[in-house]
């Protein structure tokens, strides 16, 4: 992965990354109350911290807040956790953010968790099975004994069959301004692919566009857990979005 595509793919979306959902507010309730689920069936009952090591502008980590998680927030987009800590400010919830990369979460982050998440295909953004690796491990590193850690892809296991190349366009309408968000794949090699970013706003009669480039890696559901198995990962199952109401594939695994 190059990190510093990556910083600056997030830097230039986290003004506009709620665009992405058709409702970002809606998206953090129910998303914490399937989160909040998940946790609730496959771990100790009095399972409290959470680590949320891919927090973004703060989906996860603020409906989790609300829900009386202790939670704390790490991301590579400085911007990002700014804008987090805006949000998480609007929703009177208190989170500890920071920047850091999951890569190195022994260097950027104290103590250990009983639930560490990973979502919105944050883990793809590493390129080859070393640095996937590395990550498990430091994932693994901030866990706490007999916890829970929860990942969430994109269903790469189909997108391998089919290859699209772009996403179905979201558009959202405000009283001022018509946006308008899409993706156009390029790519590279058959498991890696560049996404280029679009994101339209009306200004009177015309768009203006918006731009943001980064890359991933399409990892299949057999292969990320194995490599989640050699990072010391155990009882790696994954619950499909039919199963756990989630819009992604969720892995889970533990750490005892």
């Amino acid at each position: 992965m190059s990190k510093d595509l990556n910083i600056k793919f997030y830097d230039e979306l986290s003004d506009d990354y709620h665009l992405i959902f058709d409702s970002w507010e809606e998206a953090i309730k129910n998303q914490a109350l399937i989160l909040d689920s998940i946790i609730k069936t496959h771990t100790k009952s009095d399972a409290q911290s959470v680590l949320d090591c891919a927090c973004g502008i703060g989906t996860q980590s603020i409906g989790l807040a609300s829900l009386g998680y202790k939670v704390s927030g790490t991301d590579i987009s400085p911007k990002a956790i700014e804008r987090a800590k805006i949000e998480a400010e609007k929703q009177d919830v208190y989170i500890p953010f920071k920047v850091g990369d999951f890569r190195t979460l022994d260097k950027n982050i104290e103590g250990s968790f009983d639930v560490v998440i990973a979502c919105d295909n944050a883990l793809p953004h590493l390129m080859d099975e070393v640095e996937m690796l590395l990550a498990a491990k430091n994932i693994w590193a901030k866990m706490n004994t007999d916890s829970l850690f929860i990942g969430s892809i994109r269903d790469y296991d189909k997108i391998l069959d089919d290859r699209p190349l772009s996403t179905q366009p979201t558009v959202k309408d405000t009283e001022n301004q018509r946006t308008i968000s899409f993706q156009i794949w390029d790519w590279i090699k058959d498991d890696i692919y560049t996404v280029n970013h679009f994101t339209l706003k009306s200004v009177e009669e015309r768009f203006d566009t918006y731009l943001r480039k980064t890359m991933y890696r399409a990892y299949r559901r057999y292969d990320l857990a194995k490599i989640f198995a050699k990072a010391g990962f155990v009882d790696i199952n994954w619950l499909m979005p039919e199963q756990s109401g989630y819009y992604q594939p969720i892995i889970i695994c533990k750490k005892f």
